[in-house]
């Protein structure tokens, strides 16, 4: 290999080695950002989907808040037995309380209309 392209490429290396440290410096400061906000409170319901951001943060709830943490799963005709399955499945693998809701999404304002914010509306309502 010509000894330029072989100084070029070691560069491109540590180039990615840095922007990797720098990325998971920003993650791990987010993260003890977090867990701060969750430390500061007693106990907190967290609206649990068993989707990727709901998992992490219930993770972490537990982690902080102990058995101060519950999950909170709303269900409605459109959210599988599957879905609702897993999400239960996981909170006991944490040891956190589980609570299934029964939602109307009629009653849920903006609902049928699909906003962007649509995740808040729901929320809001559990």
């Amino acid at each position: 290999m010509d000894p330029t392209l072989k100084v070029m490429e070691v560069e491109r290396a540590k180039r990615t080695v840095i922007e990797k440290i720098h990325e998971n410096a920003d993650r791990i400061e987010k993260l003890e950002k977090l867990k701060t906000i969750l430390g500061g409170w007693q106990k907190a319901a967290v609206a649990f989907s068993g989707g990727v951001d709901s998992t992490f943060l219930l993770g972490v709830a537990r982690e902080v808040l102990g058995d101060n943490v519950t999950a909170v799963t709303a269900i409605a005709p459109f959210i599988s037995n599957r879905e609702v399955d897993e999400a239960r499945d996981f909170a006991a693998s944490l040891g956190v309380r589980h609570e299934i809701i029964e939602v109307d999404m009629e009653d849920i304002e903006l609902f049928e209309e699909n906003p962007p914010d649509r995740c808040y509306h729901c929320k809001k309502a559990l």
